[in-house]
């Protein structure tokens, strides 16, 4: 394990921040922190990058202090950079200090910059960058010396579209290597097709980890296919359909809509859709609209916080 927390409690004044967390993170493993706004997850990251120390418990690292700093990128939520330095020479400070040699620095940086789309900007003075610039940079520092350790807190915020597929790349990679890669973020969606495994906290309490995907099964949510038809068929086809558990119907003046319930399955939710639009078609029906609805991560949040998911 790269990251080991056993009971770990923080307090700030009466609010409890953390609440005996016990967590691991391994090596080549991406992990999402998922909860509401004020959940802990912050202050989780924090704590195992030992800028605030926990109050009970212990964070085990494989290294400590300097050695482990060495190894260990981060970017939270204020950025700071020198305004009157150039963002190259604000990088190449970050890269240096971490022990980097001045030819294998700027050949990095060279690359991360060009992949934020920041190369025709880094001799420009930090001072002329917009917010989505900055975060861009405060990610160039802190992935520039390719860390063992990366925490992040909400790094998309800020980036465009492809900013943002630059930097789920450039996770992945750094996974391939070895590294652990802790993030939090409020895109439930994001977490889902990013992390290997996500970490949900609500009030400083860790309420479950796990893969997306099982996470997902465990909620027994069912697959819901609401079909418009052109005129009524038969139903008993669609029940007889594998998966299917349950059909409904009612003429409305928009149509003959129909409503499938089905369980998730192996072969997937479009194989179910195609199915039952192949049943529906050996009884003559006309399909005119189709609205499908998978369970997911955010059925996940929402069963366990009661609150509502960022789904953007």
């Amino acid at each position: 394990m790269v990251v080991a927390l056993r009971d770990v409690t923080k307090r700030f004044g009466s609010v409890l921040a953390l609440d005996g967390v016990t967590l691991d993170v391994g090596e080549g493993e991406i992990l999402g922190l998922l909860g509401p706004n004020g959940s802990g997850k912050s202050t989780l990251l924090k704590v195992v990058a030992r800028l605030i120390p926990p109050d009970e418990g212990t964070v085990t690292l494989p290294a400590d202090g300097r050695a482990m700093m060495l190894r260990t990128g981060m970017l939270f939520d204020h950025t700071v950079h020198w305004e009157t330095l150039t963002g190259y020479e604000n990088a190449r400070f970050f890269a240096r200090s971490y022990g980097m040699d001045p030819e294998a620095a700027h050949a990095r940086l060279r690359v991360l910059f060009s992949l934020f789309g920041l190369r025709d900007r880094w001799d420009d003075p930090v001072s002329t960058y917009s917010y989505g610039m900055r975060r861009k940079l405060g990610l160039i520092e802190a992935l520039a010396h390719e860390p063992s350790l990366v925490l992040l807190d909400e790094p998309s915020i800020g980036l465009d579209y492809r900013a943002r597929g630059t930097l789920a790349g450039l996770l992945r990679a750094a996974a391939r290597r070895g590294a652990a890669v802790v993030f939090s973020t409020n895109d439930v969606n994001k977490a889902a097709g990013l992390a290997d495994r996500v970490a949900l906290f609500d009030r400083g309490r860790l309420l479950v980890s796990g893969e997306p995907s099982a996470l997902v099964r465990s909620l027994g949510a069912k697959v819901t296919i609401d079909l418009r038809l052109a005129a009524p068929v038969a139903l008993r086809p669609l029940r007889e359909v594998s998966g299917v558990e349950g059909v409904d119907a009612e003429g409305r003046e928009d149509g003959f809509c129909v409503t499938v319930i089905a369980a998730p399955d192996g072969s997937g939710p479009s194989s179910l859709l195609a199915r039952v639009v192949h049943a529906v078609a050996g009884e003559g029906g006309v399909v005119v609209g189709v609205d499908l609805r998978v369970p997911g991560l955010p059925d996940v949040v929402l069963a366990y916080t009661g609150g509502m998911a960022d789904v953007p």
